[in-house]
């Protein structure tokens, strides 16, 4: 992808900082005289756990939204519980989770955050040996401009994963050989939120398993249930703050960024499937080999 290119890059720094936007939206208290205030939009409804959601969290004390595939199943019965572990962003783990994650069986840690984003906030499993670590920005920037989020952006967070579809094939490309490649243990996948890009990532993994359509929704939409908590940079929460002062008119389309509302991924599954014929499709597209793809089919339990 093209790094200058206007509408992918104001996405990436939305979804990068997308745990921030709701808040940074919220209309803040007068101090001044009033003037006239962009109401943002009714938050979308969390969706809710269901009682067999329990068994894919992992409870680490350091770190958000952390779970497995364990118990979906595919075309070909359940996915391994431990083919892979989905989360948020990783600069918090304590010593504790670490060996959690170790003794879990995770062996390679791909961070799809971009440069900036991982200087600020920094992944801990890339100084631990125990395992591999690979940052690939999916979204092909590095660096963030806040001002770029005031041009091209999407209406919804659906349209912009659509977009990625064809924007960032050789990011995806470069994701799915690393996990192909990986032969043992657990494959463990983050961005900031684990709900956009780490969201994506697993809707396609799932779909290609053959899990059911409404298996995958309910999956990307518990993030923002799981995500409730999570610490905020202040930093970067400080800047989106000026942003949106400066520029209140954003604020309305702003506020609907920070959650997961099922139809994001319910428009993202149509395009997959319409554009591609599904996950397996999309592979082959963005020029995975044969034997890749079986590869992943063998991590999720669905070869043969």
């Amino acid at each position: 992808m093209n790094a200058n290119h206007p509408i992918n890059l104001s996405l990436a720094i939305a979804l990068a900082l997308s745990p921030l936007l709701a808040l940074a939206a919220a209309p803040a208290a007068e101090t001044t005289a009033p003037t006239a205030a962009v109401a943002p939009p009714a938050a979308p409804a969390n969706a809710t756990p269901r009682a067999d959601d329990a068994q894919r969290v992992l409870r680490l004390e350091g770190a958000w939204n952390v779970r497995t595939f364990a118990g979906l199943k595919g075309h070909k019965g359940p996915i391994p519980a431990m083919a892979f572990v989905r989360t948020a962003d990783l600069s918090r783990l304590t010593v504790a989770d670490r060996d959690a994650l170790a003794a879990a069986g995770v062996k390679l840690d791909i961070d799809l955050r971009t440069a900036d984003e991982e200087q600020q906030s920094h992944d801990v499993l890339a100084d631990d040996a125990r395992f591999d670590y690979q940052r690939i920005s999916l979204m092909g920037t590095e660096k963030m401009d806040l001002g770029k989020m005031m041009t091209s952006f999407p209406d919804t967070l659906g349209e912009a994963y659509v977009q990625w579809l064809g924007s960032n094939k050789p990011q995806f490309l470069q994701v799915f050989q690393r996990i192909a490649a990986q032969q043992d243990g657990a494959v463990l996948y983050h961005c900031t939120a684990g709900k956009d890009r780490t969201g994506i990532i697993s809707g396609i993994l799932l779909d290609l398993a053959g899990v059911p359509r409404a298996d995958i929704v309910h999956n990307y939409a518990l993030s923002a249930h799981y995500l409730e908590g999570q610490p905020k940079d202040s930093a970067m929460n400080a800047q989106m703050m000026a942003l949106v002062k400066q520029h209140p008119e954003i604020a309305k389309k702003m506020a609907g960024m920070g959650g997961t509302a099922p139809a994001n991924m319910e428009m993202f599954l149509d395009a997959l499937h319409q554009q591609y014929g599904g996950a397996a499709g999309f592979l082959k597209a963005v020029g995975l080999s044969e034997a890749e793809i079986h590869s992943l089919q063998v991590r999720l339990g669905q070869a043969g």
